[in-house]
């Protein structure tokens, strides 16, 4: 609800329900966009900070899944999991996408360079 606070009610943007999937072709999203820039260090050590943000994680992480489900993660961990496989062993692009790289590297007489 916070997030909807900050990126929609404060931004003039739309809010809750009134927010339209990226799907609804038929209608604009209304979804609202708001970044803000912390200096964590005015508010507290950056190592208490990192500590703190570890207790919270750990605590997340030992609460029992829901039924279905292996582990709980935390927002972002997916991501970052993702970036450190991406990083370890590249990304794995669909067929159809590095086809279309192809013909593009084609018309643009690249094929030499690239590296599938």
């Amino acid at each position: 609800m916070l997030m909807d606070v900050f990126s929609g009610v404060l931004t003039g943007s739309s809010f809750g329900s009134a927010v339209n999937g990226p799907y609804q072709f038929d209608r604009r999203s209304g979804c609202g966009h708001l970044m803000i820039a912390l200096n964590i260090e005015a508010f507290q050590p950056l190592g208490l900070f990192n500590a703190r943000m570890e207790e919270l994680i750990e605590q997340t992480k030992a609460v029992l899944p829901a039924n279905g489900f292996d582990e709980v993660l935390y927002p972002g961990e997916p991501e970052a999991r993702n970036e450190k496989q991406n990083r370890r062993r590249g990304l794995e692009l669909p067929k159809d996408t590095l086809a279309d790289l192809r013909k593009v590297a084609e018309r643009m007489g690249l094929v030499p360079e690239l590296p599938f």
